[in-house]
């Protein structure tokens, strides 16, 4: 499996990682976080710091409603847009 780290850069303010960013969890509370261009600013999301090329998989575990994506580093941040949305972008 291929380890993967989360960005707390791209972090929403929704969302709080742990364990040397490797957990992601969703708080009702918005966190304080600094503001950053990669930051996702409406939809609670986070981006791996690791690019993916060629063929590889990872793990995970969850619990209660949960959704995983893959997406290019170029998606949209900022707004309540499709482009900014895993799973609605092209």
């Amino acid at each position: 499996a291929y380890d993967l780290t989360l960005d707390p850069n791209t972090a929403n303010t929704r969302l709080i990682l742990s364990e040397n960013n490797r957990k992601v969890t969703f708080v009702k509370k918005k966190q304080s976080y600094p503001d950053h261009p990669e930051r996702f600013d409406k939809y609670p999301q986070v981006l791996c710091r690791e690019s993916l090329t060629g063929r590889c998989y990872w793990e995970t575990e969850y619990k209660g409603k949960t959704d995983i994506s893959v997406t290019y580093k170029g998606i949209g941040r900022k707004g309540w847009i499709n482009d900014c949305w895993f799973g609605c972008n092209e």
